[in-house]
């Protein structure tokens, strides 16, 4: 990747910071979109940015490189902080937000990570306990659905019951992540599926559906 050529030259170069090569290349390209030298784009952001922000460091994913900043008495870390403000703030979908906005966000992120945590406790003390081996029985396969028998549901709610429970017990992203409940939750849905379809096999309910799902 090519970095533009700076827009201001001077004799006197003044001070170059370290910072990482894919750094130095934004910073490059923010100064020639903004029509001013980088001295310029650092004066800018060191008075207008937190002191607080996160140093992106010395060097990236590309490398190493060395920006020329002109004459300032800023830390190099602080002019790097500062840029790496000027390059955030230049994103289009950037935001500025109050600081009591967003320490309330914050404090409301970590609300619902408790909360989440809770309710993940409560579904593992109410989960169900997998049976030994796969499931066989249309009637496990009722109660583990929450069915009061096996002759109370259709093919609609078997698959909208599924729907509900897979999210809980997924391996992978489920709140109560269980590879053994969600093997068997697959298992109780097909057995009830197929339950479904041999005893509604002809009559109305099959013809409201128009004829046996795929």
């Amino acid at each position: 990747m090519t970095a533009p050529e700076e827009t201001a030259s001077s004799p006197n170069p003044g001070r170059a910071v370290p910072c990482g090569a894919r750094f130095r290349v934004a910073v490059l390209e923010l100064a020639a979109a903004r029509g001013a030298g980088v001295p310029m784009l650092v004066s800018a952001a060191l008075l207008l940015a937190p002191k607080a922000g996160t140093d992106p460091g010395l060097r990236d994913p590309e490398g190493e490189a060395l920006l020329e900043v002109g004459e300032t008495d800023a830390s190099d870390g602080a002019i790097r902080k500062a840029l790496a403000a000027a390059l955030a703030l230049a994103d289009p979908g950037a935001r500025i937000l109050p600081g009591e906005d967003v320490r309330r966000l914050e404090a409301a992120v970590e609300t619902l990570g408790y909360r989440n945590k809770t309710l993940a406790h409560a579904l593992q003390r109410l989960s169900f306990q997998p049976l030994d081996g796969r499931i066989t029985h249309v009637r496990d396969a009722a109660q583990l659905f929450g069915f009061v028998n096996e002759w109370c549901f259709d093919e609609d709610q078997v698959r909208r019951r599924f729907r509900e429970l897979a999210p809980v017990y997924h391996p992978d992203t489920g709140i109560v992540a269980c590879r053994e409940r969600m093997g068997q939750l697959i298992d109780a849905r097909n057995l009830l599926v197929r339950h479904v379809r041999s005893v509604y096999g002809s009559g109305d309910w099959m013809a409201r559906r128009g004829g046996p799902s795929a």
